[in-house]
């Protein structure tokens, strides 16, 4: 039996996004202004652009410094943007110390977000080539080294460590029964 048939009305509804993707040509030609500017210019554009609101920021700018083609370039230069943003966000006129440390907090939290995401799309790259990034952390990468090294016992810590996990659970599941069972009896 098929399903009935609904009218839905024409145009974007409620749950449509309104998101579109930017032209493609017009991406294009922002990378390669972006790779034609010298690492202080795109140092400075880099920080206006992630200084600038979600809603403020152009979808072609975006697009260009989220590129492949630009990602490296980017992922260079963010830790000096973290360690030194003043030194490409001009002050605003009459700000005060706290609304200066505000705004350079919100900045320094956009930064990492910003250079998050440039290491999975450099991730990406990497691995098109068959290859993939260590992760970022000592403790990853470690653990990781040490799994490579001595799989055997790798293997059964991890046995171990979910047969801790799966006693656990069942624990937690025969204390909440055992709660469920008083609180009915009452």
């Amino acid at each position: 039996m098929a399903a009935p048939q609904q009218d839905v009305p024409e145009g974007k509804g409620p749950r449509q996004s309104s998101w579109t993707e930017p032209d493609l040509a017009a991406v294009d030609a922002q990378i390669d202004a972006f790779s034609a500017l010298p690492n202080r210019q795109f140092a400075a554009a880099l920080a206006a652009f992630i200084a600038a609101d979600e809603a403020d920021r152009d979808p072609v700018v975006a697009y260009a410094i989220r590129s492949p083609q630009l990602t490296k370039k980017a992922r260079r230069l963010i830790p000096d943007l973290l360690a030194q943003p003043d030194k490409h966000l001009p002050p605003p006129a009459g700000e005060s110390e706290n609304a200066r440390h505000r705004r350079l907090d919100q900045f320094r939290a956009r930064a990492e977000t910003e250079a998050q995401l440039f290491y999975y799309i450099w991730a990406g790259v990497v691995a098109r080539r068959g290859h993939l990034l260590p992760e970022p952390s000592p403790r990853s990468r470690a653990r990781r080294r040490l799994a490579d090294e001595y799989p055997e016992r790798f293997l059964t810590l991890v046995r171990e460590e979910e047969e801790a996990d799966r006693l656990a659970a069942a624990a937690r599941r025969k204390e909440r029964d055992a709660a469920q069972a008083a609180a009915a009896g009452q």
